[in-house]
């Protein structure tokens, strides 16, 4: 979705063409897969939340005022269903834990590190995950991340450093 969408398909798919939403939805599913990669906690995971984001952006892609926020919307829609199903699948875990034995040697170690890594990221404030998912999961330059949301570069490195603090230590609790 990096600037590949221009004015005129965004446009048209808005106000209900279907040969444009069709082309956009092209355009957008491999950015939207590769971020849904970064944030879902299974591969599982990661096709539903690219479907269901796919589905909500054709559903509303009318009701986007500002065409240029197209990008930073459709990685909000994904990022949220990843954290939803993430949500979901946890409630699942939690009420069938007794069954699950974490010493067995058939648990993927990988896969609750990265649920944890992404509970962890849920849980910090709105101030610090945007940032850290745009410098570090979106990998965009600082510079960049300022003018996008408004602030300083300081301010932005900050932040940064602070939401980094914070989640080392929620993840040093797990690995004590």
């Amino acid at each position: 979705m990096k600037g590949r969408h221009d004015e005129e398909t965004l446009n048209a798919a808005r106000t209900g063409n279907r040969e444009a939403l069709e082309r956009l939805l092209l355009q957008c599913q491999p950015d939207v897969a590769n971020f849904a990669r970064k944030v879902c906690a299974t591969p599982e995971d990661v096709e539903d939340a690219v479907q269901e984001t796919l589905w909500i952006v054709s559903r509303r892609l009318g009701s986007l005022r500002v065409i240029s926020a197209f990008t930073a919307w459709a990685f909000r829609v994904v990022k949220h269903e990843c954290y939803r199903l993430l949500r979901k699948n946890r409630q699942e875990t939690s009420s069938s834990v007794d069954e699950v034995s974490y010493v067995d040697s058939s648990v993927d170690i990988h896969s609750i590190l990265r649920s944890e890594t992404i509970e962890a990221l849920t849980d910090l404030p709105d101030l610090f995950r945007e940032i850290l998912i745009l410098r570090d999961v979106e990998e965009i330059p600082a510079p960049q991340v300022a003018q996008q949301l408004g602030l300083s570069v300081s301010a932005v490195k900050s932040r940064l450093h602070r939401g980094r603090q914070l989640m080392r230590l929620r993840l040093a609790h797990w690995m004590d």
